[in-house]
């Protein structure tokens, strides 16, 4: 079976009904690709899931902490989908190593270099993502 890390942005836009994304991720629902993400990409799903919910910035939910309790059960659906079709990977000391070369090789910012870093160290070829910037690292294949 064949794998592939599946980015922050194909996952949101799945959430809010892009058929692009849709059809990107379909592979994976029905478990023809094994899909998988990092802790990295669990973050940012959840916060930009919270950030469209309440149409808040960072710094005014901060301010919230009963509106964030509030919209994390209200994202419980898309917590478990999470859980369900991708499996999560560990970033690790080495990891955190080649992200740095990656932003000093490829200039990508911290959160795509520890993505990119997590597909090297974990040998996954391919990333699903809406993402230009991960064309740049010459050891992935980006779909779609």
């Amino acid at each position: 079976m064949s794998s592939a890390c599946i980015d922050t942005n194909v996952i949101i836009k799945y959430y809010t009904g892009d058929l692009e994304a849709r059809k990107a991720l379909e592979p994976v629902i029905n478990g023809e690709i094994t899909g998988f993400i990092n802790n990295i990409i669990f973050s940012e799903v959840i916060f930009i899931l919270i950030k469209l919910l309440t149409d808040m910035k960072a710094y005014e939910l901060k301010r919230k902490p009963e509106l964030v309790k509030e919209v994390i059960k209200k994202i419980d659906k898309q917590i478990k989908f999470l859980r369900e079709y991708f499996i999560e990977l560990e970033v690790n000391e080495s990891v955190k190593q080649i992200a740095i070369e990656v932003m000093r090789q490829y200039g990508l910012l911290p959160n795509d270099a520890l993505i990119a870093s997590t597909c090297r160290h974990y040998g996954i070829e391919r990333i699903l993502t809406f993402d230009e910037d991960f064309k740049r690292v010459p050891w992935l294949i980006v779909l779609p």
